[in-house]
């Protein structure tokens, strides 16, 4: 009876050390499967360009260009796109920080500013479109929410490509968003903010009210007969005959303007030199304002700034614009 007793308390004992999880003063180490980290399934490569395509008429050539900086609209992408494949093979996710892009690189990183308040955040471009006809890029709902814009109207911005620090892509691709940059000065929105407000190509309203100023400056010579009648000399009537000659300085007017093809508006003077030589363009500088714009030109005529124009628009710069100054 006592041996039965002892033999039961000695299994008790053990029962309770094993229920402790402590054997030889040890407690054992968990398996492996449950604490190896989940793999990353975002990754940044390959990057992808594609192939050329044609939309609403235009054809366009994916380039791998680190100087992209340009403005125009920013529309949403479709609500039905969620769950789908973007062009690099991954899923579609409406709250990441991301959008659609023609021309860049796949997956790439740009800034993008709202032109009415000057905010700016960091967004991962991981999609070719499809992208709005007058738009520059198209952004997921929840890269427009981070911007706080109006996800019902296409709102202005300014892309621009930039290479941020590793730790931030990780954020991105992660679907969580990076921290804000800091806002663009206000009179660099102004600035950006006309720049998108010029039209794309000379209106006849343009040509229209070009005629007008030499037609105002003949009417001052037509009152210079009536003095000339009081002096019959032929002195005054040549007299009155030089101020005529205005009207052909006014007349080389358009010849010294030309037309100008500007490719960008940027920030920065070495960014501007080096896609200047890569176009073979040059660059003009607005001191006040801290911009230097690319440019082509000028050209005689209309017609050959808008073939260059169709020739740029198609390798790379869909928003290169046509003026004439």
């Amino acid at each position: 009876m006592r041996f039965a007793t002892e033999t039961l308390g000695a299994v008790a004992s053990l029962a309770l050390l094993t229920s402790c999880g402590v054997v030889g003063g040890e407690r054992p180490s968990p398996p492996l499967s449950t604490v190896a980290a989940a793999p990353e399934t975002v990754t940044d490569g390959p990057v992808i360009l594609g192939s050329p395509f044609t939309e609403d008429g235009f054809t366009y050539t994916p380039q791998d260009n680190p100087l992209y900086d340009d403005v125009g609209y920013a529309g949403v992408i479709a609500a039905d796109r969620v769950g789908k494949s973007t062009e690099n093979g991954e899923t579609y996710n409406a709250s990441s920080i991301s959008a659609a892009h023609r021309t860049l690189p796949v997956p790439s990183y740009v800034e993008v500013t709202a032109l009415d308040s000057g905010r700016t955040i960091l967004v991962r471009v991981n999609d070719r479109g499809p992208v709005g006809k007058d738009n520059v890029i198209q952004l997921s709902q929840g890269a427009v929410e981070q911007l706080g814009l109006n996800s019902a109207a296409p709102a202005a911005v300014r892309v621009r490509r930039v290479n941020p620090p590793e730790q931030e892509k990780a954020v991105l691709r992660s679907g969580a968003r990076a921290t804000e940059r800091i806002e663009t000065p206000d009179q660099l929105l102004r600035v950006l903010r006309n720049k998108i407000a010029k039209p794309p190509v000379l209106t006849a309203a343009a040509d229209d009210s070009a005629a007008v100023k030499p037609a105002t400056p003949p009417a001052k010579t037509a009152k210079a007969p009536v003095p000339a009648k009081k002096a019959p000399a032929a002195k005054k009537e040549s007299a009155s005959a030089k101020p005529a000659e205005p009207a052909k300085e006014k007349a080389k007017a358009p010849v010294t303007g030309g037309y100008i093809v500007q490719i960008a508006a940027l920030s920065s003077r070495a960014r501007a030199d080096a896609l200047a030589a890569k176009v073979g363009g040059s660059v003009s500088t607005l001191p006040n304002l801290g911009l230097f714009r690319v440019r082509l030109g000028p050209f005689a005529s209309k017609s050959e700034a808008d073939q260059k124009l169709a020739s740029l628009q198609k390798n790379g710069y869909p928003t290169a614009r046509l003026y004439r100054e």
